[in-house]
């Protein structure tokens, strides 16, 4: 028997230590819930969890991330909602328009509620905004265009590719363009129309009245009001160049648009009326649309109509563009450019996005910035254009409802990725708590003898002092 070194309580001390130890360990695991709560742990196990943990949060925001896409994509379908209302109306007023009951009053205030219609479109337009972010005035487009200061592009498709389009030979559209003869020195001098004269001037078949008594002036000024709603402009001319009604000696009539449907036809049902005001037997002339030649970069399928001084170039791609070109335009680059389209990340790693590309939704664009309804010519063709804006408005909605629909799926499998990789993980980091209290119960009795064990071991010197004493 030795008193110098207790080895036994030693040993003891030893494994009650050791047991403790895991005891603390397991203490900890049943504490926090994981299994994994430093690197010691499990090593291995830590690094795949906080990878794990990082494809985890990152699934989970760009959940969010879709959804924002998803509000971004329904405030601008909202406002092109109210935009294709507006263009209904303006359809519905260019019926009414379109109908001959109606009396050039009656359309000039049909015009004045259109005219506030078309205001509102472009402010809808241009005031479109999600958390600041203009949507619908061209800025959230895939794709822009620089434009030279005679030849712009109005819009394009997505099938245009970016890159330099250039065009060749170009030749104006015109306007129709009459000027009357001399008129009668009578009417110049300051006299007025007499009983032989009285009659009506027809233009475009809408009659101006000529009654007795008028004088040159309010000649004029009748003709002139109807010009106005004909979208025709009058000058009087002294000599071929521009002057005052009361030193005039004839009139200039000009098509405001340009192009082959453009006319003038103006006569009179009084040869005397028509001689005084140099009318002779009728004045017509019709417009002009613009030709161009399409060179590098368009595709060998490309052709093009033209409609005035626009251009609508299309292949069998889907390749559109819409050109317009102004009064001294030439050969021309167009360049089209990567824009400033809205970029979604739905997913958790890079280059994981999906572009949305909003047009320019604007009365310019839809091709109703000129809608002129006071004759029934022109009504008739507000309703083609506005039957062409609605598609074009339909046609944008749906393509946004494309996107939310893809945003909706994609929000569903980044939650299901989600919850899938959270359960993958969990098994990694997580404690089983049956399991770790039936282990942690074990080191408590173990612990519970060792101390026991300790306290005999500790006895064993006592004996040897009695053996000694005795």
């Amino acid at each position: 028997m030795k008193i110098n070194h207790n080895v036994s309580a030693i040993s003891t001390n030893t494994h009650l230590s050791g047991v403790n130890d895991r005891l603390a360990e397991s203490l900890e695991r049943l504490s926090s819930g994981y299994r994994i709560n430093k690197a010691a742990d499990d090593s291995a196990g830590m690094a795949i969890s906080q990878k794990m943990k990082s494809q985890i949060r990152g699934l989970e925001q760009a959940s969010r991330n879709a959804a924002d896409g998803i509000s971004l994509i329904q405030t601008a379908e909202g406002a092109l909602n109210e935009t294709e209302s507006i263009c209904q109306r303006m359809r519905e007023l260019a019926v009414q328009a379109a109908n001959d009951t109606n009396t050039i009053e009656d359309r000039q205030a049909i015009q004045k509620e259109i005219d506030q219609l078309k205001d509102e479109v472009n402010r809808i337009s241009k005031t479109t905004e999600f958390n600041t972010k203009s949507l619908l005035d061209g800025s959230c487009e895939r794709k822009t265009y620089s434009n030279n200061t005679k030849v712009n592009i109005i819009s394009i498709s997505d099938e245009v590719e970016v890159k330099d389009y250039k065009i060749t030979g170009v030749t104006i559209g015109t306007q129709a363009t009459v000027m009357s003869s001399t008129m009668s020195n009578a009417l110049t001098s300051g006299g007025e129309i007499t009983k032989e004269m009285a009659g009506i001037i027809n233009i475009n078949g809408e009659d101006v009245e000529v009654c007795e008594g008028d004088n040159l002036a309010e000649v004029y000024e009748k003709i002139r009001n109807k010009c106005d709603d004909l979208n025709i402009k009058v000058e009087p001319l002294k000599d071929g160049a521009a002057a005052n009604i009361d030193t005039a000696n004839s009139l200039q009539f000009t098509t405001i648009r340009y192009g082959a449907d453009r006319r003038i036809d103006i006569y009179s049902n009084n040869a005397t009326l028509a001689s005084a005001l140099g009318i002779g037997t009728a004045l017509k002339s019709t417009g002009t649309d613009a030709s161009l030649v399409l060179e590098k970069g368009f595709s060998t399928t490309a052709t093009y109509r033209s409609v005035g001084n626009d251009i609508y170039v299309s292949d069998n791609s889907g390749f559109e563009m819409k050109i317009n070109l102004l009064e001294g335009a030439g050969d021309a680059t167009l360049t089209v450019l990567d824009a400033g389209y809205v970029t979604l990340q739905i997913g958790a790693n890079e280059g994981q996005t999906v572009d949305v590309s909003i047009p320019e939704v604007s009365t310019e664009t839809l091709g109703i910035d000129l809608l002129n309804i006071c004759t029934r010519e022109g009504a008739d063709e507000a309703i083609t254009m506005l039957d062409d804006a609605i598609a074009m408005v339909s046609e944008v909605r749906a393509k946004l409802g494309a996107y939310q629909n893809r945003l909706d799926s994609a929000i569903r499998s980044l939650d299901t990725s989600a919850a899938n990789l959270t359960e993958a993980e969990s098994r990694i980091e997580d404690v089983d708590m049956a399991e770790e209290m039936t282990n942690m119960t074990q080191l408590q009795v173990l612990s519970q003898a060792g101390i026991s064990m300790l306290a005999e071991a500790n006895n064993k010197p006592q004996m040897i002092l009695s053996l000694l004493q005795s």
